[in-house]
């Protein structure tokens, strides 16, 4: 494009100056050669071109030189705003602009440079030592000119890139004020659109033009700028200016309220961080001084008698009455729902008892105190933690959360909607409705927090997503595959390391399971499967990646068959198999520990009872289960039991028989390929038992067609073998 400009340009400037003009009465193109030879010709097409330019009028050279810092794009209105009166006459700078092949009109009726090279001639016009200057008078002009229902979106970006551009020059003590105010009107119109590096950008350029005693002289603009900034730091993963820029307001801050912005963000980064003890310690602490006391050494007896309380608190207000409570008006109040609602998180990864005293508190100050916002994220918590075994409300748990959606209409609580929906579909929903359901829905919910920022919710999200698109709801593997890869990648482009390590476990099991020889995490982190698994299991803290971890391994060992190994992958994280909110990770840890229980039950002779212990409690939790949604849950339960009379000996083998019939039934029924495919495997292993070559063979090929089904072609070799040793 460049070169073809570059000639029709020089042929153009040839006609202007006589040296190439058309004969009418030969009717033929006529030139003076030794005159062409003799013209001094650029190699560089721009810096021909500003040589054109500079024979142009001055008021047309002003006006190509204003249009090229206004951007590649630029309209009418916003170039009269940055003309000065009787400088230049707008229409015709546009007609000649237009006729000179320098601009164009688009049909959205702005104008637009006929190439990028035609704008860098142009702004070629401002010499380099006036360039500052000219940018900055032009932002100032801009503003001058505009009224305040102009200062936002690309208009404001606009004056304030320009005059961004004038920063060195020596501006005064409330020119610089001005100018910092300005980056952090842009800086929180970028954050609005999700424009975080952007945004970052302004408002560091803010804090850079403060005054060394702004904390005194303009104390909440400072304020502004560095709670905006903190914000936009740590959803952009610029951790290192993080760290430097949350010392400001925690040490210059005139009181406790004005630190509590950059407490928040301070949990929220040593969370992201690994550094999960580090961060509920600070929320505790703040919430001390809120008025809010939780014990960091609650254990399973306290939390019932404080769940007991939380529910008699419920039952009295009635929970269709819930919505209908005043609004919450008490400061303090507000802002330690905002603290409990910040330490979900670290509570969740560091102390399980803290973190449903934390659910609770959340629930007691919505009820007492009134609601906010938060409050649907509280009853939504809530109702997850009613699916914990040491209560296991599952009616009053989807009570819970179907208020919790309700709510954030109610309680015009849009921003709380990716929380609302991570702790409804990902651990209420699948207690009455398919498990299906939930996987576009928690993908709503992870855009919705990316959209905000919430990169907690964001990496929550994309966790349950995989684990119910892999383990629960046997969609199809390449396509979950494709999703977690891209959101993987995604968020190491913002620097979130350690919650990107949770996304790619889920990543490499399904990458395994599809059949892909690929190491991700050596393609994602450049160290090998082998060294992230020592790394973590070694890492202090981070007990969210090691059940994850441990919860893969042992899915890909049973999957293959191999128990063996499954049942090492159990015992060294069993006592992490049989608690907690039911999430999907829960789901699958009682299902395959019972797989475990009762296998190892069968082949050992010693620990016998202990192992049918582990069996048949998950088999009684998933029994309880498949009360309140058999089409989850029926299968597995029939899967468990067929485990377990297989384990009974011969006596019960015809039970065990008409279980396994029963598991790939219902899980053909309800379409989960995975399981029925594993169902069907099972069966296989058990008829190769009892010398049943024909009904072992036709359980296999079952088996092999339905991984085939779900895209499972690492599952599907690996069931040739056992199909062609039965053959010979």
């Amino acid at each position: 494009g460049g070169v073809i400009l570059f000639v029709i340009r020089f042929l153009n400037s040839l006609n202007k100056q006589g040296h190439l003009v058309y004969c009418l009465e030969s009717r033929r193109w006529t030139w003076d050669l030794e005159k062409i030879k003799s013209e001094r010709v650029s190699e560089d097409f721009v810096v021909h071109t500003t040589l054109q330019m500079n024979s142009l009028p001055k008021p047309f050279q002003t006006g190509l030189m204003i249009a090229a810092c206004l951007g590649s794009i630029f309209n009418g209105p916003i170039l009269r705003k940055a003309i000065e009166e009787n400088e230049l006459e707008v229409d015709s700078f546009i007609k000649s602009g237009k006729d000179g092949g320098y601009i164009e009109e688009s049909e959205s009726g702005s104008y637009r440079w006929t190439h990028d090279q035609i704008q860098q001639a142009a702004y070629n016009l401002i010499l380099p030592t006036q360039r500052e200057s000219f940018h900055y008078h032009l932002g100032r002009r801009l503003l001058k000119n505009s009224a305040n229902c102009d200062m936002n979106g690309d208009f404001l970006f606009m004056i304030v890139e320009n005059m961004n551009r004038g920063t060195d020059l020596k501006l005064n003590r409330d020119e610089m004020t001005q100018l910092a105010r300005l980056n952090l009107q842009a800086g929180n119109e970028a954050m609005s659109t999700s424009g975080f590096h952007s945004a970052a950008k302004y408002l560091q350029q803010g804090i850079n033009l403060l005054s060394k005693d702004s904390w005194i002289h303009e104390y909440d603009l400072t304020i502004q700028l560095y709670d905006a900034a903190l914000d936009t730091y740590y959803t952009a993963g610029q951790f290192s200016n993080f760290e430097v820029a949350v010392k400001q307001p925690l040490t210059h801050a005139i009181c406790f309220e004005d630190k509590l912005n950059s407490y928040h963000h301070l949990v929220r980064f040593l969370t992201a961080s690994g550094r999960s003890e580090e961060a509920l310690e600070t929320c505790l602490s703040v919430l001390r001084t809120l008025g809010v006391e939780i014990s960091p050494n609650a254990n399973a007896e306290s939390l019932l008698t404080e769940a007991i309380s939380v529910k008699e608190i419920i039952r009295n207000s009635h929970i269709h009455n819930l919505l209908d409570l005043p609004k919450m008006e008490d400061f303090d109040k507000m802002a330690a729902m905002t603290f409990l609602n910040t330490a979900v998180l670290c509570s969740y990864e560091t102390n399980e008892f803290t973190f449903f005293f934390v659910i609770c508190r959340m629930v007691k100050l919505s009820v007492r105190h009134g609601l906010c916002s938060i409050s649907a994220v509280a009853f939504s918590l809530y109702g997850a933690l009613l699916t914990c075994p040491i209560i296991s409300d599952f009616d009053e748990s989807y009570e819970m959360g179907r208020l919790a959606l309700r709510a954030i209409d109610t309680l015009d609580a849009f921003m709380m909607k990716q929380q609302v929906f991570l702790f409804f579909y990902g651990s209420i929903a699948h207690c009455k409705d398919p498990l299906q359901a939930s996987a576009p829905k928690l993908l709503e919910g992870y855009e919705a927090a990316f959209a905000l920022g919430d990169m907690e919710s964001v990496t929550a999200h994309l966790q349950l997503y995989a684990g119910v698109a892999v383990w629960g709801c046997g969609e199809k593997l390449t396509k979950a595959e494709e999703i977690v890869r891209i959101h993987a990648k995604r968020m190491l482009q913002h620097k979130q390391v350690v919650s990107c390590k949770n996304i790619l476990i889920h990543l490499q099991q399904a990458t395994e399971l599809i059949g892909l020889h690929e190491d991700v995490y050596s393609t994602f982190l450049n160290i090998s499967e082998e060294e992230f698994f020592r790394q973590e299991m070694n890492c202090r803290g981070a007990h969210t990646m090691k059940l994850i971890l441990h919860t893969c391994r042992m899915y890909l060992a049973v999957m293959r068959g191999n128990m063996e190994l499954a049942a090492r992958e159990y015992e060294s994280n069993g006592a992490e198999y049989q608690g907690g909110i039911r999430f999907i990770g829960t789901i699958t840890r009682v299902f395959l520990a019972g797989l475990v229980g009762f296998f190892v039950a069968r082949k050992q002779t010693s620990d016998v009872e202990k192992w049918i212990h582990v069996g048949v409690r998950s088999m009684d939790t998933m029994k309880s289960w498949t009360e309140d949604s058999s089409w989850n849950y029926e299968h597995r339960l029939f899967l468990l039991e067929a485990e377990y009379y297989f384990f009974k000996g011969d006596k019960h083998e015809h039970l065990a028989s008409a279980k396994y019939k029963q598991s790939i039934a219902a899980a053909k029924k309800h379409k989960f390929k995975n399981d029925e495919g594993l169902a069907a495997q099972k069966a296989a292993v058990f008829h190769r038992h009892y010398n049943r070559k024909k009904e072992a063979l036709t359980n296999f090929q079952h088996a092999k067609a339905c991984y085939e089904s779900w895209g499972a072609e690492g599952l599907v070799k690996e069931i040739e073998i056992k199909i062609a040793s039965l053959s010979q």
